[in-house]
């Protein structure tokens, strides 16, 4: 063999710079710059993955709701499915002889067949009369029954008389006393108004997972409606931080010179 061959096939020009031998083309990393840089991603990834460990729960509640809340129909949240519509009826307002210009909004129901009960609006909220002035009386649990059926295409096997308002439940928010009428082949619950007779909610299964997911969404497990609670702050925020961290990273790996 020689020198020439030897040379061409041993020298420093065939080993470093042959352009077809991908595997021993040097990365230009740029120096100083690209080392500075590396650095900074360590210590940003060691910071990601803490936060990101802290939040992964919370970030997964955050979309599993969320996924709920968009593909299910709100109004069957609500149960409006197995409200009946009503027939209006003619009433004789001149009978009202006692209404006066103080008594604020003026509501009129039929609340049983032939009995018409009259609302008057106050600060301490709404309260229910006869025709002639005086307070009704509350419905009976028959009679909450009967308008479940009268109301509603579901039939109530009984009822259940609430006067006290308990934190997180079904029927927060409602006017109190309450027919709490349920209706055991559809796993649904009525809530009857015992002073107006009317239907003030509907729980059936879907309601129920729509408020277990809200309170996760929201981070409120008390009474399940206060937005802005300290924990959704500190959360929020924390989110915020990874998603930005996990930006950065990407923008601080370092980039392959041709």
């Amino acid at each position: 063999m020689d020198d020439k061959t030897w040379n061409r096939g041993k020298g420093r020009d065939s080993t470093v710079n042959d352009p077809t031998d991908v595997t021993q083309k040097p990365l230009n990393l740029g120096g100083n710059n690209v080392a500075a840089r590396l650095h900074w991603q360590r210590r940003l990834r060691r910071w990601h993955r803490a936060i990101a460990m802290v939040t992964a729960l919370q970030l997964l509640a955050w979309t599993v709701s969320g996924i709920y809340f968009a593909f299910v129909d709100i109004e069957e949240v609500r149960g409006k499915a197995h409200r009946l519509s009503q027939n209006t009826r003619e009433f004789d307002l001149n009978t009202l002889t006692w209404i006066t210009h103080t008594s604020g909004d003026i509501a009129i129901r039929e609340r049983l067949p032939g009995e018409w009960i009259v609302g008057t609006q106050s600060d301490s909220g709404r309260a229910w009369h006869t025709v002639t002035g005086t307070p009704v009386n509350p419905l009976s649990a028959t009679q909450a029954i009967s308008l479940t059926a009268a109301l509603t295409d579901l039939s109530g096997d009984r009822a259940e008389l609430i006067t006290e308002q308990l934190l997180g439940a079904e029927y927060r928010g409602k006017s109190l006393p309450l027919w709490r009428v349920t209706s055991d082949s559809h796993n649904v619950v009525i809530y009857i108004d015992a002073l107006s007779g009317e239907v003030a909610a509907i729980r059936n299964d879907a309601w129920r997972w729509w408020d277990l997911l809200w309170s996760l969404h929201i981070m409120d497990y008390d009474d399940r409606d206060t937005i802005g609670t300290l924990l959704l702050k500190i959360f929020s925020v924390l989110a915020l931080v990874t998603a930005l961290a996990g930006i950065m990273l990407y923008l601080l790996i370092p980039k392959r010179q041709p």
